[in-house]
């Protein structure tokens, strides 16, 4: 390729044909497609942005391309700021726009000098980009299977793949046999690789593990500042004052009684149980004996849905932990600092560890800690077991409501729940609200699913079919989220107005759910809606949300909604619905785990029918987590109370 206009002056770095090509097809170069973009190298090769930026008349060469379209594309190259062979290269190693748009993002200017030092580099700073996509820069670049920068890479990569599945760190053995695996080389040439790489500061080790710095500070904090706010002197409220009823004239169970007097009487506590628990009618006590001493208390969970229920079951204003932090999107957390007497965190177990230790380092000293949840449901999707931990740990008081009061006014959903949490099979009753219909096989639970949806259960209960949700295990497959939202749509709702958006299809009475955290809508990730107007004619559509709120999208807005017919397990943790439909089969063998299942089931409020595999049931309920996430959150906090009761603070 000859010279073209670069921004620095470093030697060319090599591109190819279909580098070029897929270069002019992109966001980059407007005007082109990739339709063109074939013909263009087609006739130029590697020539072909030289020809674009220096001749661009020659491109009338190309049979079909107009004026207006080359001196689009043109002015469009003209306009790109960075240095074109280095998109090019990028493109000729088969890395996507996406990612060549998300490394320019984090290195700016340095991109380039980052690449030609270490390309491995990127596999810790860019959290989407792994070890496959920096060793393709990596061999375009002829770095050696055995250079160091390639294996500390690999051992990076490994102790991030481990942070991905939820832990804070990796086991050397762990990391090295990762590591080994990707990079195709022997362990003992990896394992030589760990001083260098934590010399370096790329990774730390501690405690027998190897973990990225983020999370080694995230865990090493969070217990300091934890255990500091726990050593803090209250002020005892006396057993007479602990309310016997709420303001409304309910009467507290004496286990519920118990633990709004742990939580007022604990600078940090928890307080876990299972669905029908009392666990939310043990936090409006706690807000409303605080609120009446004049104390400012604070609700908050990890979640947008999660807040909202909150706030809904309690009374009380609930928002989310990133809101509370002032976190925005490309520039992290802006509250540095939260006043509060106490802060009650909902839904703890979906509490990941670095979100965590900010939202401690923000709480002013002598602030009350409460976080409530059920530790047996899934756990955080990111990295930590931070409500798990804390309990483990024995250094904290904790309450355990073991009452079912949901199961003692006859709910077969709360029943069914403890049965499966306590790794027993449960019973099926077919005139209750738990049941369970065995089928044998994946095309006849998708045939069930689509009766019950469209006609058993609107008949049955006099609901609407939109009203009712599939909640499956993942996202891919015929039993998947995905494909059932298509499956249920042409189903129950196949005609009508809709907005088209490639392959996205929503039709006027569609019920949809948000799939981001939108500041200037006022909608958090996950809530619910329904379409309740739309012109084709103008290309807008309005969804009215759960709690009445409505809200204008564009037809090329329509990537903040999904159609909600059917969702994921851990896309409703922290949220409820009343009608509950769980398909089980082995096709999801990877995903069928006792807490899973637990977890589906204990989101139900009304109904709750599990369709599918005796076998795959029986299969999840035995199969529990083969281990618990590596954390030492739960051994530091315990040090560090230890030193705080040694040192009579």
């Amino acid at each position: 390729m000859k010279d073209i206009e670069s921004k620095d002056s470093s030697p060319d770095l090599p591109v190819t044909a279909q580098g070029v090509e897929d270069f002019l097809a992109s966001h980059w170069v407007q005007g082109i497609g990739s339709g063109y973009a074939h013909k263009i190298v087609d006739r130029f090769g590697t020539d072909s942005i030289e020809m674009l930026l220096r001749h661009p008349e020659r491109l009338h060469e190309i049979k079909g391309i107009g004026e207006a379209r080359i001196a689009t594309a043109h002015d469009s190259l003209r306009a790109v700021k960075w240095d074109l062979n280095l998109l090019l290269f990028l493109f000729s190693c088969g890395i996507s726009d996406t990612m060549i748009d998300r490394i320019i993002h984090k290195y700016r200017k340095r991109t380039k000098e980052v690449i030609l030092s270490d390309p491995y580099s990127m596999v810790e700073d860019v959290w989407q980009l792994g070890f496959f996509t920096a060793d393709k820069i990596g061999k375009d670049l002829d770095i050696s299977p055995d250079d160091p920068r390639r294996l500390v890479g690999a051992l990076v990569a490994a102790v991030k793949h481990y942070a991905e599945g939820g832990h804070l760190f990796a086991t050397p053995e762990e990391a090295v046999g990762y590591a080994a695996r990707i990079a195709k080389v022997a362990s003992d040439k990896v394992r030589t690789e760990i001083g260098p790489a934590v010399d370096s500061g790329r990774l730390v080790e501690s405690r027998g593990g190897l973990y990225l710095p983020v999370f080694y500070n995230a865990e090493k904090e969070a217990a300091a500042k934890l255990a500091d706010l726990a050593s803090t002197p209250l002020e005892k409220v006396k057993d007479e004052d602990i309310p016997e009823k709420s303001q409304l004239g309910h009467i507290y169970s004496e286990v519920q009684r118990r633990a709004i007097e742990t939580a007022l009487n604990s600078p940090v506590s928890a307080i876990t149980g299972g669905p029908g628990s009392g666990k939310t009618t043990v936090v409006r006590a706690i807000v409303e004996r605080m609120e009446m001493e004049g104390k400012k208390v604070i609700l908050a969970a990890p979640t947008g849905r999660a807040a909202k229920r909150l706030s809904l079951l309690t009374g009380a204003k609930a928002t989310t932990i990133h809101s509370l932090l002032g976190y925005r999107p490309g520039e992290g957390y802006h509250n540095k600092r939260i006043d509060a007497d106490m802060l009650i965190i909902d839904e703890g177990s979906m509490m990941e560890q670095v979100l965590f230790n900010h939202l401690l380092q923000a709480l002013r000293p002598g602030t009350r800690v409460l976080l409530v949840g059920d530790v047996d449901q899934l756990p955080a999707i990111g990295a930590g077991d931070v409500m798990r931990q804390m309990m483990d740990s024995g250094s904290l008081p904790v309450a355990r409501l073991s009452e079912n009061f949901r199961q003692a006014a006859g709910s077969g959903i709360a029943s069914g729940a403890a049965t499966i949490n306590s790794g027993l099979l449960p019973y099926s009753d077919p005139d209750s609200d738990f049941m369970i219909i065995p089928e044998p096989d994946t095309a006849a639970i998708h045939e069930r699913i689509m009766l019950l949806v469209a006609e058993e259960i609107p008949s049955r209960h006099g609901v609407a079919p939109t009203d009712l949700l599939v909640v499956t295990p993942q996202q891919i497959g015929p039993l998947g989220a995905k494909q059932l939202n298509i499956d249920l749509q042409q189903r129950i709702n196949p005609e009508g107005p809709a907005l088209r958006r490639g392959t996205t299809i929503m039709r006027l009475g569609d019920p949809v759910m948000q799939t981001a955290n939108s500041r200037d809508r006022g909608v958090y990730n996950g809530e619910v809606g329904r379409i309740t107007s739309l012109s084709e004619e103008e290309q807008k559509m309005e969804v009215t949300f759960t709690d009445g709120r409505k809200s204008q999208y564009l037809r090329n807005e329509l990537s903040e909604l999904t159609l909600a017919y059917a969702t994921t397990v851990h896309k409703l943790q922290g949220s409820e619905a009343r009608y509950i439909i769980i398909p089980v089969t082995l096709a999801h063998k990877p995903m069928l785990y006792r807490n899973l299942i637990y977890t589906a089931v204990s989101r139900a409020t009304d109904l709750c029918i599990l369709v599918g595999e005796k076998e795959a049931l029986e299969y999840a309920i035995e199969n529990t987590p083969a281990s618990r996430r590596n954390s030492r959150f739960g051994d530091r906090l315990a040090e560090k109370m230890a030193q705080y009761r040694q040192d009579g603070t």
